[in-house]
């Protein structure tokens, strides 16, 4: 934690070149034992320029229980044909439903 090269990430929105699959045919495995996209990306950068766009919009990190299901709400409360009948659902939830300690497997 706290040792990432930049503050700035990739949020799975790509537009690449088709020479991108000649480098992925000889990737070597990475992170996890897979063939990391991000590796070859980063080896043709140095034979082709690579632009990116500074979203200043609100991101969510999809990588956690918690984050998925908060992009998840966001986006039904966004949505004008949905902010009404989510926000009431929600308070609803929220009056009702009371925690319980998991047992056992993930359901």
């Amino acid at each position: 934690q706290g040792t990432a090269p930049s503050n700035l990430y990739i949020n799975g929105r790509y537009i690449l070149q088709p020479e991108i699959f000649g480098i992925l045919e000889s990737q070597e495995r990475g992170a996890g034992n897979e063939i990391q996209l991000t590796d070859a990306m980063l080896k043709l950068e140095k034979k082709q320029p690579f632009y990116g766009y500074h979203y200043k919009g609100r991101t969510f990190d999809c990588g956690s229980p918690e984050g998925f299901v908060e992009a998840n709400v966001a986006f039904a409360l966004w949505r004008s044909d949905m902010n009404a009948s989510m926000a009431g659902v929600i308070r609803t939830l929220l009056d009702e439903v009371r925690p319980v300690e998991r047992r056992g497997a993930a359901f």
